[in-house]
């Protein structure tokens, strides 16, 4: 076998058919059913199936594609790392932060790349820990910032930060003392991220013990705009301390009695190297996101003063 044979595979899954795939490689079409029959003929399986639509994929040729990306992505891993270690060129790195964390973890990542890596071009994918699982696996991110539990086996995990989770209601809601408990949020309509989210589960994980059923009327993947929701309604619900916009007017935040706090972690594939610049990113991350690391209101414990009683 060898990297031609995998190159025109994987051309013929991108173009669609053979034709195309080989104007992509610059041959002729005979060429490249050679190559696929001398592949095929040393794997011992059939690879690909030719119909009306072009040519697709049998349950074998999924397994080689997904085996060739990942070996097209080591040999570029390889040849960035070579390039970074020579001064040649930078390396580009790929994260991935679920958004309850982005707006504070972003901006201190990018200056202290500045500082300590220069030539690191870095690449941002902001979402919900359960998309971002996916496009780890799927080779899109090196690594992602997400929220705990991470149940892939697939899935490398490091623990970061504990981060305490607060309520958020309207400004004019009236609530038992601090702190509150859970059954009085529990009482009031919730905006909460879908059923999958791992935040979402944390929360049903706390209302199942306590006996209480959650009314959601209102699913929202973007953390941010759940805060904006709770300001324009009379709405609940439960986030990280600094997932609350610090501008945000016409909220605020109360301790929850009982409420474990947010649990972060870095993820990574289990079998996947990671390159020189990725591994920059990833030991600029685990020194920022530490209690000494992060801003003071993102230490488990304490609510931030902006969000207490609305924006200051």
């Amino acid at each position: 076998m060898e990297l031609r044979h995998l190159d025109t595979l994987l051309a013929i899954a991108d173009e669609g058919s053979f034709t195309p795939a080989a104007d992509a490689l610059a041959t002729v079409q005979s060429n490249v059913s050679e190559q696929v029959r001398q592949l095929e003929t040393e794997l011992g399986v059939p690879l690909l199936v030719r119909g009306r639509r072009g040519a697709e994929p049998t349950e074998f040729g999924a397994v080689v594609l997904d085996r060739a990306r990942r070996v097209r992505r080591e040999l570029e891993a390889m040849r960035t790392d070579l390039s970074m270690l020579q001064g040649l060129e930078a390396g580009h790195a790929r994260i991935g932060v679920v958004g309850t964390a982005s707006r504070w973890l972003v901006p201190a990542l990018v200056a202290d790349l500045r500082d300590r890596a220069p030539g690191v071009r870095l690449r941002v994918n902001e979402g919900a820990s359960e998309r971002l699982f996916a496009e780890v696996l799927d080779g899109e991110l090196a690594q992602a910032v997400v929220t705990e539990p991470v149940t892939d086996r697939r899935l490398e995990v490091e623990h970061l930060l504990d981060e305490g989770l607060v309520g958020l209601v309207a400004a004019d809601v009236e609530l038992p003392p601090e702190p509150v408990p859970f059954a009085a949020l529990a009482a009031l309509p919730m905006v909460l991220p879908p059923e999958a989210n791992p935040l979402r589960i944390e929360v049903e994980t706390v209302a199942t013990a306590q006996g209480l059923t959650l009314h959601v009327p209102v699913e929202v993947e973007g953390i941010r705009l759940i805060a904006d929701l709770v300001a324009a309604s009379g709405y609940a619900s439960v986030l990280p301390e600094t997932a609350i916009p610090p501008e945000l007017a016409n909220v605020r935040a109360v301790v929850i009695a009982g409420m474990p706090p947010r649990r972060l972690a870095v993820v990574n594939a289990r079998d996947v190297q990671m390159s020189l610049a990725d591994r920059a990113v990833r030991e600029s991350v685990v020194r920022l996101v530490t209690p000494r690391g992060v801003p003071p209101e993102a230490v488990a414990g304490g609510v931030p003063s902006s969000a207490s009683g609305g924006a200051q």
